[in-house]
């Protein structure tokens, strides 16, 4: 079960939208309703008593007892004498699903996918990246081509790159994995157990919720609010589920785009070190920002037990199969016994590829900027055009923007989209618990007038979907 809400806290988080339809139990049950239906209540989590809620709203107790009571009726809502009250997601419910993982891609002569978050590679610094890496490879050709490790030279350019960020690294604290998801899959089976909690931001990229369910770990989700992360909720959560990890992506997060600030990480890494919980960066979009202010100090920099996931193939291209963990060196030599279990060492050649790339590191990075930042203001043109009565926060970084919906209709959406050969990813596949109806996920990595055409085909869709649905409340989200 997740942590309890404080009724000054649920007050804040129900606002007063739903006031201004009617201050009624109704409108009041409908506001609670899509709190835990869009994820900005975690499904399990406590909530007031009606005496404590009542006054916290400035409404009369019976109207918090009505709301209360039709909740129950409608199966959002829990009650057990002596344990309290807890938000659920009934079966049938809106988004009461498994959570979902990308659908295939779509395929055909008009084929649109929009379900892969990651670019096309920096031509030309991609080519001339792979041809001097090639004529370097007969110097590696006289051994026996397995470093469990990482190849020394390009363990030391990711260490460098760290110290240029403001984390000091040696080449011994970084461990090169054939991916950011292979290194989080390697950090789970060394140190988690089965039934192990791990706390995770809602929403939350799938392949990291999917790795939880493969290491058959429990996923504890922490929602994410308006303005990011809120670093006291995430103590509260840390102290009342006592989780053994907790897995965060402080920068451009993928789904939303958001960045934690800067105090949020201290807090959030003290707050973990002090529990004994080992927190997990994943940094896999860190570098990509397109505009808006500096990223902060990663989260390492605020604790040595921090561990920190990269890859090269969101910032370079994903074809590239590299990535890496940072931690201390004992931990890094332990992931590598492990990692011997699985497989014995990453490609040389493609590690090559990516020393000559993380030489030119600033190119690569330029290029990102000029390919990216164009598309997503292509998006975000395309949804005021198309869509105006969706929403979206301008992402200032990252490869994708996190767009509401004012109906919950996104399954729904995804599957009549996959029939027209657009290829999107619901809310509900970034849930633990089957929330986020009211949101897709769009890239901004295909051209701009393809975007355009998705964006077209997707608000057509919603429209002949939701014709005759009642629309949420307005100010819940």
């Amino acid at each position: 079960m997740a942590a309890p809400i404080a009724p000054a806290v649920l007050a804040e988080l129900l606002g007063s939208g739903w006031r201004r339809h009617r201050e009624t139990a109704d409108a009041l049950a409908d506001a609670l309703r899509a709190l835990a239906v869009d994820g900005r209540i975690a499904a399990r989590t406590r909530i007031p008593s009606e005496r404590a809620l009542a006054p916290a709203l400035g409404v009369g107790r019976g109207t918090v007892t009505r709301a209360y009571d039709r909740l129950r009726e409608d199966g959002f809502l829990v009650s057990a004498r002596g344990a309290g009250s807890w938000l659920t997601l009934p079966d049938g419910a809106a988004g009461a699903t498994q959570p979902m993982l990308p659908p295939l891609h779509v395929s055909g002569p008009r084929a649109l996918d929009l379900s892969i978050a990651a670019p096309a590679g920096p031509e030309p610094l991609l080519g001339e990246a792979a041809a001097a890496a090639a004529a370097r490879l007969a110097r590696h050709a006289h051994g026996h081509g397995y470093a469990g490790p990482g190849l020394p030279e390009l363990r030391a350019a990711v260490a460098a790159r760290f110290v240029e960020r403001g984390v000091p690294t040696t080449a011994e604290q970084i461990l090169i994995t054939s991916g950011a998801q292979h290194g989080l899959h390697l950090v789970l089976a060394l140190l988690a157990s089965p039934a192990d909690r791990v706390l995770v931001d809602a929403p939350a990229y799938p392949r990291t919720l999917s790795a939880i369910r493969r290491a058959r770990l429990r996923a504890v989700p922490v929602p994410l609010g308006r303005d990011g992360w809120d670093a006291e909720a995430w103590a509260e959560t840390v102290a009342a589920a006592a989780p053994r990890l907790a897995v965060t992506a402080p920068d451009f997060h993928n789904p939303t785009g958001l960045s934690m600030r800067a105090g949020d990480r201290e807090r959030i890494a003290t707050a973990c070190a002090r529990a004994g919980v080992v927190l997990v960066a994943d940094e896999t979009t860190a570098e990509l920002r397109l505009d808006g202010p500096s990223s902060p100090s990663p989260l390492a920099a605020h604790d040595a037990g921090v561990i920190t996931l990269g890859s090269m193939s969101k910032a370079a291209w994903g074809g590239l199969r590299l990535g890496w963990i940072r931690a201390t060196p004992q931990l890094v030599r332990e992931l590598a016994a492990t990692r011997a279990d699985l497989d014995l060492a990453s490609p040389v050649l493609e590690q090559l590829v990516a020393v000559e790339l993380l030489a030119r590191w600033d190119e690569v990075l330029a290029s990102r900027r000029a390919l990216l930042r164009p598309r997503r203001d292509a998006l975000l043109a395309a949804l005021d055009e198309h869509a105006p009565t969706w929403s979206v926060r301008p992402p200032h970084g990252g490869l994708s923007a996190w767009v509401r919906l004012p109906l919950p209709l996104a399954t729904r959406l995804a599957a009549a989209a996959g029939r027209e050969n657009l290829g999107v990813v619901p809310g509900p596949s970034f849930s633990t618990d089957g929330a986020f109806e009211h949101y897709l996920r769009l890239p901004y990595t295909l051209p701009e007038r393809d975007l355009d055409e998705a964006v077209l085909t997707l608000s057509g869709l919603a429209d002949r979907l939701g014709a005759g649905s009642v629309e949420e409340p307005a100010g819940v989200v």
